[in-house]
This record gives structure tokens, sequence and C-alpha cells, in this order.
């Protein structure tokens, strides 16, 4: 981004994450304007002028998106929900390619216990979303 406070590049990517999980939430100007600035890496001035608005609207576009994704993530939690679920199924991956004859009884149990959410992940996971 060429805006010399643009933000970092941990930032982006967090914010991208946020974006394309709850981008259908948003209104379509706040979409358009963080897709063009995430994706495409316009500075404000270049949304701007590519959605045909002021600098200062794109950037309190920008802010405005900014702040509801965050706040959609602290109520509702996908992002770090579906993190969650990911480690839990490499895990299960893990447990059922380290099954052999010997010590398949163990590892199932370790599966069952992983796929019902009830081992040692703060045991809200357990059924539904």
């Amino acid at each position: 981004m060429k805006d010399s406070k643009g933000p970092s590049p941990e930032r982006v990517y967090g914010l991208s994450v946020l974006l394309d999980a709850y981008e259908p939430l948003l209104p379509p100007r706040q979409r358009e304007v963080m897709r063009l600035r995430l994706d495409e890496d316009l500075s404000l001035s270049e949304i701007a002028e590519n959605v045909g608005i002021s600098r200062q609207a794109a950037e309190d576009a920008v802010k405005r998106c900014e702040r509801s994704l965050l706040a959609m993530e602290r109520k509702l939690g996908m992002v770090q929900k579906t993190a969650r679920y990911e480690e839990r199924l490499e895990r299960i991956g893990e447990a059922a390619r380290a099954m052999t004859e010997a010590n398949w009884r163990e590892k199932r149990e370790e599966v069952l216990l992983l796929a019902r959410g009830t081992e040692q992940d703060g045991g809200e996971m357990g059924h539904g979303v």
C-alpha cells in the first residue's frame, strides 16, 4: 500500500482473513473498498479515484470496515473457531496415520475424543457451531 501509514503485512493478512469470513455481512461499499485496499494493494487516493469518492470517504470506509470486521470476530469468533477446527482435524489425521495393529484401540479413542471436541481444547468445541 502506498500510503505512508499503511497497515503492516501482519495486519493486512489478519484483515484479509476476517474479510474472507465476514464479507457477505458487510455493506457493498465497504466490501469494495476493502477488497481494493487489501487485495489490490491500492492507496486511499487510488481507491477514491476507482470508486468515485473522496480520499477522506475512502479512509472512513476502510476504518469503518476494520471496526466492523473486528467487532464481528469478537462477537461470532468464526475465524478463531475455524482455526481450532483445522487444528483438531490435523491432530485427528496425525492420530489416524500413527494407528497400527498394536495401538489401534488407543488411537481410536484419541480420534473419537478429538472428533467429539472433548479433548483438552477448552471443552467448548462440543456439538454445534
